[in-house]
């Protein structure tokens, strides 16, 4: 399809499963010996691409996983021998996880 467009730069934008499906437009496109730029931009929250220091939306995802813990401790503080459990996202990773335990001082 893209071949008939005319298009040889593709821009395609996502996490690990998104990047996979851009490889695979890639290696199609070659087969067919249609020559197209492929260019993955990684953008997860999981932080989880090889090779990127901070996707977009990693940062926003710790600071909302920390005022998660900190809300859960104050409610495990308001009845006795209370505890907070929260539990966080990252499929294969666990990023989040170890920064968000990492920055409060709530967590043991």
């Amino acid at each position: 399809m893209v071949d008939r467009l005319g298009v040889n730069a593709l821009f395609i934008i996502g996490g690990d499963g998104t990047l996979r499906g851009a490889a695979q437009i890639a290696a199609e496109s070659w087969r067919r010996h249609h020559l197209i730029s492929v260019v993955g931009i990684p953008k997860t929250i999981d932080n989880n691409i090889l090779f990127t220091g901070k996707s977009f939306g990693y940062e926003t995802a710790c600071a909302a996983a920390v005022q998660a813990i900190k809300v859960a401790h104050t409610e495990a503080r308001s009845v006795r021998n209370g505890i907070g459990l929260v539990k966080l996202m990252g499929r294969h990773s666990g990023f989040i996880a170890c920064s968000a335990a990492l920055t409060p001082s709530e967590v043991n």
